[in-house]
């Protein structure tokens, strides 16, 4: 039958000449092979996957290297030579005013204010 009429296209497998059996769903399960983990064993691997999986999060995010000891190198201590007078007055010396954003100014509501409604 042509597959515009409802068949198969060409190229589909053709179909089993022993149809498969249904499952005994009557049928009681196999017992297990494997016996379940008793509690010592159970915290030992419980241990060891933490362990494996700390010791991957140390390879994939290693510690910063410390930090290097300072150069130990002979400068000269250089004395500044402003006069008392000049660094008080720079101490005093008003800070400069720092400039503001341009905030987004958002108007008062007035009246009574209803509670946002939640959506579920």
């Amino acid at each position: 039958m042509p597959e515009k009429l409802g068949g198969l296209p060409e190229g589909a497998p053709q179909r089993p000449a022993e149809t498969m059996p249904f499952p005994n769903v009557y049928e009681p399960r196999p017992k297990r092979q494997a016996t379940p983990l008793n509690d010592d064993e159970q915290k030992k691997l419980e241990s060891e996957l933490t362990r494996l999986r700390d010791e991957q999060n140390q390879r994939a995010n290693p510690p910063p290297p410390p930090p290097e000891p300072p150069k130990k190198t002979a400068v000269p201590v250089k004395k500044d030579p402003v006069p008392a007078k000049k660094a008080a007055a720079k101490e005093t010396a008003p800070a400069p005013a720092k400039k503001k954003q341009n905030d987004a100014v958002v108007p008062e509501q007035k009246g009574p204010v209803a509670p946002p409604k939640l959506i579920n």
